[in-house]
């Protein structure tokens, strides 16, 4: 597969605000290095709390992923944020309630 390319700075889209199925934060954007666009089901992304790899499923609710899951030509991506976002972590968060819709 050809290299992508990078964007200079992420595209940030706003989405359906949910929460991290790992750590309970509250999200309520994504934001893609290679293109300008919204996340569809099955596309991956970061908490930016937890630095949780998660995935979006068929209802665009976030559930846990690994990075073995990531099509390996965007995992090496995939795996400097997880370590970046651990290296610097995110201050307080707001807790989203798994139990309430929003």
């Amino acid at each position: 597969m050809p290299r992508q390319k990078w964007l200079s700075k992420p595209a940030t889209s706003e989405t359906i605000r949910t929460w991290c199925p790992q750590c309970f934060s509250v999200l309520s954007a994504t934001s893609c290095m290679t293109a300008e666009a919204k996340p569809e089901p099955g596309d991956f992304t970061v908490c930016a709390y937890c630095a949780a790899v998660l995935r979006f499923n068929a209802k665009m609710d976030l559930e846990i992923s690994e990075l073995a899951e990531i099509p390996v030509h965007s995992r090496l991506a995939f795996a400097q944020v997880v370590q970046k976002i651990k290296e610097f972590p995110m201050p307080k968060r707001e807790k989203g309630n798994p139990f309430v819709t929003q």
